[in-house]
């Protein structure tokens, strides 16, 4: 029986032997009785009978075969072949989950568990393949992560860090546009400080209002946008017009601590270009950037603190004779003027025994605020010490330096300083001496004491006015 289950030969040929062995038997058995009852009958007409009951069950018992034949052929062999096949052609088209049905332990059931194995090997190498695939791509992204983290944490200076950032992410994601938008907490507006790629010069500095424009939403919502197609969503506002961008744009918020610091902005030329994984490893890049920022943000403004008076907000002592080192050492390599002016407010003692410290601290402030104002970006006000202050003015010489005292003299005469609550704003007036490097000192101690006495000159003279050093030639003659 093991053997007649192994083989499909016996099987098709059993199937195909016994009925038709029956159906012989059973004709056989019909003509011997059929002849016993015609023995009987005439010689003649008994063997007409006997030739005719023949050939009728031959030609019944061939019938039969035949039928049997078919039968078992298409029971045991076309059949399975068929299931077979069809699972093949599914397999083909890249179904290797499918599995044939084992029907027996013949030929075609070791052909159908062989085809099972195979399937099974093949699934095995394809779930090998996308778990490789998947372990590279994560591979990337950690690189990727741990490039961004040491770009991003090499510096603590704001603009090289952003400007890094950019740098790495139009590089390695390829990035058409690149954009980071800080927010500025006094007028609650982002401001863009960076940009890399494609993205307009004339984008940086521009501001948006929470809620304004792709960047806005992110700002003020704290979660992801993403615009498959720029020119479909009206969210999108193209800078402001500044440039007519197309593609798909990614915007993800910057949180550190659950604050919202800003938005980071991708954009690539073609639409629908960003996938779900790709999004998530941007927000990773930002959390990783925010934190950057957030620890930029706050070593500048500890730095700030030790180089700012607390009192005037304007620079102190410590960062004044740092900038004059500075200027000091640019002025001596490329022959460039340096002045310096000292100032001090006239009777200012009298307004504290009169109104009180309280009343004088504004009066300070007040002063350091009119001079921030009528300076150029480049000079530096600093308080000097009590009530007085000094104005680092690089690249100016000593006439032009004359018409910038003048001026901040009569900005403080005309400035309507705070006065005690209740009365009106009280007015105050500057003495300035000036001193110039090259002319009236050689060194920056020089320039302070030359200075320092220029201002105790103008003070001599009647306060209110400005009075130059003299220079050094003169004063040795």
């Amino acid at each position: 029986m093991k053997r007649i289950r192994g083989s499909l030969a016996l099987k098709l040929i059993l199937a195909s032997a016994i009925p038709s062995a029956v159906v012989l038997l059973a004709g056989l058995g019909a003509l011997l009785e059929h002849s016993r009852r015609i023995a009987e009958r005439d010689a003649a007409l008994a063997f007409e009978e006997l030739a005719f009951g023949s050939v009728i069950g031959a030609l019944l018992a061939l019938t039969f075969a035949g039928m049997a034949v078919a039968l078992a052929v298409r029971h045991f062999l076309v059949k399975p072949i068929q299931g077979l096949s069809q699972v093949m052609a599914r397999a083909e088209l890249g179904e290797f989950l499918v599995r044939a049905r084992v029907q027996s332990e013949d030929e075609l059931g070791r052909l159908a568990r062989s085809f099972n194995t195979m399937l099974s090997r093949v699934t095995d190498m394809e779930v090998t393949g996308i778990e490789a695939t998947e372990s590279m791509a994560h591979l990337r992204e950690m690189e990727l992560l741990l490039e961004v983290s040491k770009a991003v944490s090499g510096t603590l200076d704001l603009p090289e860090l952003l400007a890094e950032l950019g740098k790495q992410i139009c590089q390695r994601l390829s990035i058409s546009e690149f954009s980071v938008m800080l927010l500025d907490e006094a007028s609650h507006q982002l401001v863009v400080e960076a940009v890399a790629g494609e993205t307009p010069a004339a984008a940086r500095g521009m501001r948006f209002h929470l809620g304004e424009g792709v960047a806005g939403t992110v700002a003020a919502h704290g979660q992801t946008l993403y615009l498959p197609d720029v020119e479909k969503d009206p969210r999108y506002l193209h800078y402001k017009g500044h440039t007519r961008t197309t593609g798909s744009f990614l915007a993800v918020p910057l949180r550190s601590k659950g604050r919202i610091l800003g938005v980071m902005s991708l954009n690539r030329r073609p639409v629908d270009a960003f996938s779900p994984g790709e999004t998530r490893l941007v927000e990773a890049i930002g959390a990783q950037a925010a934190l950057a920022i957030a620890n930029a943000r706050l070593y500048q403004q500890t730095l700030e603190l030790s180089f700012t008076d607390p009192l005037t907000a304007v620079a102190n002592r410590r960062q004044l004779f740092l900038r004059l080192d500075q200027e000091f050492s640019r002025s001596v390599r490329f022959g460039d003027p340096l002045s310096l002016l000292m100032i001090d407010l006239d009777l200012f003692k009298q307004i504290n025994d009169a109104h009180g410290h309280t009343v004088g601290d504004g009066v300070l402030r007040g002063v350091a605020l009119t001079l921030r104002r009528n300076v150029r970006k480049v000079d530096l006000v600093a308080r000097y010490g009590g009530e007085e202050f000094c104005v680092v003015l690089p690249r100016i010489g000593k006439p032009e330096a004359l018409e910038v005292a003048e001026k901040l003299r009569r900005a403080i005469a005309a400035a309507p300083l705070p006065g005690p609550q209740g009365s009106g704003p009280l007015k105050v007036t500057i003495s300035v001496g000036i001193a110039t490097l090259g002319i009236d000192a050689e060194d920056i101690a020089s320039l302070v004491e030359k200075a320092d006495a220029a201002l105790y000159e103008a003070k001599r003279l009647g306060r209110d006015r400005v009075a130059m050093a003299v220079p050094a030639s003169r004063a040795s003659a």
